[in-house]
């Protein structure tokens, strides 16, 4: 009991775990597909924020770094964490805000100061929710990585006094290496656009932005879905502990009935009772055990036939020789050649009986296997024919449908004998034996007994037959098709009695 137990606990807690791990697993794919979702659009919405900006507020003397600057940081919403301005060489000039976990952005200390035309008149300055980086670290504190980011060029066409900007998306082949300090990976970066005036780069810029979880409401909604699948572990372990507790149990008791049932066949028993179950494989065990009953009874019925027919066959012409051995001895008997021919027939009848005996059970033999050959079906015919007197093979007619057969011969010849000699001991006047391909037909005259299955030994295949023969040949017919893969049946057509082997 206790493997059971543990194989069905570790079953079940093996489906749990697989469950869980698969819908902890798309929990965090789309997490981290609605965070790639949420960055792409505050970029993509800051980029168009920031030109649109840029076309409505060109101011008289031009676009500079400074006026850039101003329109950069107060195109930015609160999604917007941090940005990154780089030189045209790639290095950082100046940075504002935060890193998307809350971290103060380092700037390079060699990098240029915001400049003072970024400042309003009365000496504040407007930075919205981004404040200058106020973290310096040298060129050594940046390193190299590789842009992850989509990178884009914004262009600033001044004609006549009209501004415009065209956005055109860099391909991916292009992104370049940038310099990062270890507070910010490059994945932290939702998108770069180079700003370009007068076919002239400005600046480089790297939006950093927050994400769903940094919002504290959003972030409690996210993980207070995870608390469920977490609290379920101990509660599945749990369950998996019952179920496979309560399934041990009743397959220990189902196992027990099972075994007590075998063990009473075993010992000749028969009608044992079974456990009652409900499950279907279960059940279908249920039924071959009670199949299995019935095949031992039957044949425990079939071996009692056997032992009463084995003795009655062979009593019969033993008595008779006996009784003749008897008479010669008291001197009722004459000692001349009618009494021994008596006693020798009563003998050949015995060895007769005795080698129909044999062979049904060499038959029966799980080593017998049926010799196929291809044979002429004429030869085939007169061998069988040679082991009758001629005024019997007067009264058979042969159909010929085919010239040659396959099997084994001497097989077919004992099944093919048995049946002829059944249908001449029934007193039949006409016999037809057809032959075609790989199939025969004995017919005759004749009535079947009912409710007999004549491939059982010791029965007889019709009312004419009842007297004589062994009662073991259509059993030895059926036991010779089986070893060729085929089949025989008996039949009434009429008033006519149809054998047909088929192999």
């Amino acid at each position: 009991m206790r493997k059971q137990f543990f194989r069905l606990f570790f079953g079940f807690v093996a489906v749990v775990a697989v469950f869980l791990a698969i819908q902890i697993a798309v929990f965090f794919f789309n997490g981290e597909r609605q965070r790639k979702e949420w960055t792409d659009t505050v970029f993509q919405e800051y980029l168009e924020t920031f030109s649109s900006r840029l076309e409505a507020e060109m101011p008289e003397s031009g676009w500079s770094i400074a006026n850039i600057i101003r329109v950069l940081v107060s195109s930015a919403d609160d999604r917007v964490s941090g940005l990154y301005l780089r030189n045209p060489d790639g290095s950082v000039a100046v940075a504002f805000g935060k890193t998307r976990r809350g971290d103060d952005l380092p700037q390079n200390s060699i990098g240029f100061k915001v400049p003072a035309e970024v400042m309003f008149h009365d000496g504040s300055s407007y930075f919205g929710n981004l404040s200058p980086a106020s973290k310096m670290v040298d060129k050594d504190g940046f390193t190299s990585v590789k842009q992850q980011s989509e990178v884009y060029s914004l262009k600033i066409i001044n004609l006549d006094g009209v501004v415009s900007t065209m956005k055109t998306k860099q391909k991916s082949e292009k992104s370049e290496t940038i310099l990062l300090p270890p507070e910010v990976r490059a994945s932290d970066i939702a998108g770069s656009f180079n700003v370009i005036y007068n076919n002239e780069t400005i600046c480089n810029v790297d939006v950093l932005t927050f994400t769903p979880f940094t919002y504290k409401s959003t972030s409690r909604l996210l993980f207070g879905l995870m608390g469920p699948f977490l609290w379920s572990i101990p509660l599945a372990v749990l369950i998996s502990l019952m179920m496979a507790a309560s399934l041990s149990r009743k397959g220990e008791q189902y196992t027990k009935g099972i075994q007590s049932a075998l063990g009473r066949l075993s010992s000749g028993e028969n009608g044992v009772s079974l456990p009652d179950t409900k499950i279907d494989e279960q059940l279908v065990i249920n039924e071959s055990i009670r199949q299995l009953d019935d095949t031992l009874l039957r044949n425990k019925e079939s071996r009692q036939v056997w032992l009463r027919g084995i003795s009655h066959d062979l009593n019969t012409p033993v008595t008779s020789m006996k009784l003749a051995l008897d008479g010669i001895v008291d001197g009722v008997f004459p000692l001349n050649e009618e009494t021994i021919a008596m006693i020798k027939k009563e003998n050949d009848e015995l060895s007769e009986r005795i080698a129909s005996v044999v062979l049904y059970a060499n038959l029966q033999s799980p080593d017998a296997k049926a010799i196929v050959r291809s044979f002429d079906s004429q030869e085939f015919v007169e061998s069988v024919l040679d082991q009758f007197s001629p005024q019997q093979n007067n009264l058979v007619t042969v159909k010929y449908g085919n010239p040659a057969l396959q099997g084994d011969e001497a097989l077919l010849q004992k099944a093919t004998q048995a049946l002829l000699s059944n249908a001449i001991q029934s007193g039949a006047k006409a016999i037809v034996w057809e032959i075609r391909e790989n199939s025969m037909i004995i017919s005759n005259d004749g009535v079947l007994r009912e409710g007999v299955d004549f491939f059982e030994p010791w029965t007889r295949g019709d009312v004419g037959r009842s007297t004589g023969g062994s009662g073991l040949g259509l059993p030895i017919v059926n036991q010779i098709m089986r070893l060729h893969g085929g089949k025989a049946t008996i039949e009434q057509k009429g008033k006519t009695v149809v054998v047909t082997l088929k192999w």
